[in-house]
């Protein structure tokens, strides 16, 4: 038996930047579960693989927003049973997660409950929010000599603005409802340039400039902030 189960990174949302290996996979695999956070069953993860795949192969499975770690620990170890029992009946099962799955993902928690009952994962690299938003803004994360930093968005101003002058480029992620303290500290610290990236590669796709605007509120879902300092704090 093959006891190898796939975690997929699907990027941050086009379909067409999936990896050939990501496709390849996802095309081979009898079950893909996708991980769902909206009761209503709305997925992104959803409408990205049906371009590659049919419906029936996938396992939606719900994972509830609400920071309980006990409930989603209960949630992910139930998870890990269900796919172990697939995997002895002689199924292909892979995983998908938006982005890449090493990076902010629930991919990491899925893992470690996979190992737990005897099962492989192998980890099948994905194009991040962060890559695609520098890309895509044609903004260095980092040129020879520099480095970079990548942070959940803190909810103090003061340390987000530390953040900033610490690199020449700073990404933060998971801005949500934090978003009124990125907006002060960008603010505070004066960077060279400032933009949050909202919905990468969807249809709805939007970059705020953030020295000349104030992004909605609504802009804070599924989006990544990229500063970049230019120049050392004086």
């Amino acid at each position: 038996m093959n006891n190898t189960v796939y975690s997929i990174g699907l990027g941050p949302g086009d379909p067409e930047l999936l990896t050939v290996r990501a496709r390849r996979l996802l095309e081979e695999s009898d079950v893909v579960v996708v991980p769902q956070s909206d009761e209503t069953g709305r997925s992104v993860a959803r409408d990205i693989i049906l371009h590659y795949i049919e419906p029936s192969k996938i396992l939606m499975y719900y994972f509830p927003m609400n920071n309980d770690r006990e409930e989603l620990d209960r949630r992910y170890t139930d998870l890990a049973r269900r796919v172990r029992d697939l995997v002895e009946d002689g199924k292909m099962v892979s995983y998908v997660t938006m982005g890449d799955p090493t990076i902010f993902s629930t991919s990491n928690y899925i893992t470690e409950k996979l190992r737990a009952v005897g099962l492989e994962v192998m980890h099948v690299p994905g194009i991040s929010s962060i890559n695609a938003a520098s890309t895509m803004l044609g903004l260095p994360l980092c040129v020879k000599g520099e480095h970079f930093g990548v942070y959940e968005m803190p909810g103090d101003v003061g340390e987000a603005v530390s953040l900033i002058r610490r690199h020449p480029t700073t990404v933060f992620m998971k801005v949500n409802r934090k978003l009124p303290v990125l907006v002060e500290a960008v603010r505070k610290a004066a960077p060279e340039r400032a933009y949050l990236a909202r919905r990468i590669g969807l249809d709805d796709e939007v970059f705020y400039d953030m020295l000349n605007c104030s992004p909605p509120p609504e802009a804070a879902y599924l989006s990544v902030a990229v500063i970049r300092r230019g120049r050392p704090a004086g």
